[in-house]
């Protein structure tokens, strides 16, 4: 018969530790690891078929890289779902082989499977599921191991997955379980591609393939610059983050072209938060000019002083600010709260270009007046809904946004085990990249990840692309 809706993965001897499911219509196998992986269940009904146009990344460098190198082979990627081939079933293997690792790729995906990000684990598991299944060659093992998101629990499931054969590590999610299978990997020798987006845990062999909020401010600042915007400030969270923002403006001035004023901190959900952006806004001072211009202008007393008093009612300050552009890298609640203190004094999003991160992706914000005009980062919208409404006809639910990560980075290790067996940091590293859900990206030989991202505007009806994602590396910030 077809694949079942749901299985169970059982262990017919008892021992947690280990199953494992075949598929024979196309020998692919899931090998599952460790403590939650083997009470979890799988449910694959439809294939993704994530095959896009075939069309090569291109860089300045060498604009004739030959086709096919990228995640997605030639072939129409959304012409509907493709069903299992009937007549087949799958069985249940509870032995491990060692010597089937001579002729087996075995990759391990370690995630939260258990704790409070359980169900953000499995439905990047499921993401992985999808891309093994889609793009995966016969010999094609995939690993699924519990790090409970703790530093502790990284280690141990690179060890687990090491043991176990893995020639490449996707995951963990959050730096500090990176932090902890990193040091493990390392030492062995095998390459792990992430999904934190935290840029302090990258390292050569370590490669941190998140969204990256840095890359996401250079995007949208990038295209400031190009619509008369060259005076940047930033408002940042008193936090690691905000931190670890700062720490990258200068160097995103650098790349796009523009002057880097004042940066201000400030703390989140404090009392002392509306003095903060008060004192940011210079509003006092702007506050000040105005009476005192409404002053001389009372005793003009002139017919043109009139009306230049009739221009200024309804005006709360006076004077430009030293700034057009301002850099707001908080979401949700936080950013409400910043952005309508922002309106209160005086700095108007129609006049200072607002720039946020892809955090901003979030239609509980787009109705915010004072966030109207706004930009932010994005990887391609279209190929995300496409994605989005594949994973939720074969899982029947919506996934987390960030489970696009998982789907591309097992097609890219299935791709490099498929094409050419080779899943070195050499292969990882090729500079003409790869296209996936979340676009053209690429890993480089420092640990970090380069991605085209669109950039949204937040607009009356929602966010809309005022620039789209770009096709070749050439033209990313």
């Amino acid at each position: 018969m077809g694949f079942p809706k749901r299985h169970p993965l059982q262990n017919l001897d008892g021992n947690s530790a280990w199953c494992r499911i075949a598929r024979r219509t196309a020998s692919v196998l899931v090998l599952s690891l460790g403590l939650a992986a083997c009470s979890g269940t799988t449910s694959i009904t439809d294939l993704l078929g994530m095959q896009r146009d075939g069309a090569p990344v291109e860089t300045a460098n060498d604009p004739t890289r030959p086709p096919n190198q990228g995640l997605i082979p030639e072939a129409d990627p959304w012409a509907g779902d493709t069903a299992l081939p009937a007549g087949e079933d799958q069985e249940l293997l509870t032995i491990y082989n060692d010597e089937a690792a001579l002729n087996e790729k075995r990759v391990a995906l370690l995630l939260p499977l258990s704790g409070p990000n359980e169900e953000l684990g499995r439905a990047m598991r499921h993401a992985a599921e999808l891309a093994m299944f889609d793009i995966a060659g016969d010999d094609f093992v995939l690993m699924p191991v519990d790090t409970a998101g703790t530093y502790q629990g990284g280690q141990a499931a690179a060890h687990q997955a090491i043991n176990a054969g893995a020639k490449m590590i996707l995951g963990p999610l959050f730096a500090e379980s990176v932090s902890g299978a990193s040091e493990i990997a390392k030492a062995a020798g095998v390459p792990v591609i992430a999904f934190s987006n935290n840029q302090r845990v990258a390292e050569s062999g370590v490669w941190v393939n998140g969204f990256v909020p840095e890359d996401q401010i250079a995007r949208a600042a990038g295209y400031a610059t190009t619509q008369g915007k060259y005076r940047f400030a930033a408002l940042l969270p008193q936090n690691d983050y905000g931190r670890q923002i700062a720490g990258s403006l200068q160097s995103v001035m650098s790349r796009v072209g523009g002057n880097l004023g004042r940066v201000a901190f400030y703390d989140p959900g404090s009392d002392n938060l509306e003095q903060t952006i008060r004192s940011f806004a210079n509003y006092d001072a702007r506050r000040a000019n105005l009476r005192a211009r409404k002053r001389e202008l009372e005793a003009d007393g002139s017919t043109a002083s009139q009306r230049a008093l009739k221009r200024l009612e309804g005006v709360d300050t006076l004077g430009e600010l030293d700034f057009d552009a301002l850099i707001l890298p908080a979401t949700g609640g936080e950013l409400r709260q910043v952005s309508a203190l922002l309106a209160y004094f005086d700095i108007d999003s129609s006049e200072v270009q607002f720039i946020g991160t892809f955090g901003w992706n979030d239609p509980g914000l787009f109705s915010e007046p004072a966030l109207k005009g706004g930009i932010f980062a994005a990887p391609d919208p279209e190929n995300w809904k496409l994605f989005s409404d594949r994973f939720e006809r074969t899982f029947g639910e919506q996934p987390p946004r960030i489970s696009s990560l998982a789907y591309d980075s097992a097609a890219l290790a299935a791709v490099l085990s498929r094409e050419s067996g080779d899943m070195t940091r050499e292969a990882v590293t090729n500079p003409n990249g790869f296209v996936g859900v979340d676009g053209i990206f690429r890993l480089t030989a420092e640990g970090r990840s380069e991605r085209g991202y669109a950039v949204m505007q937040i607009q009356p009806d929602g966010a809309k692309v005022v620039a789209p994602a770009p096709a070749a590396f050439d033209q990313v910030f």
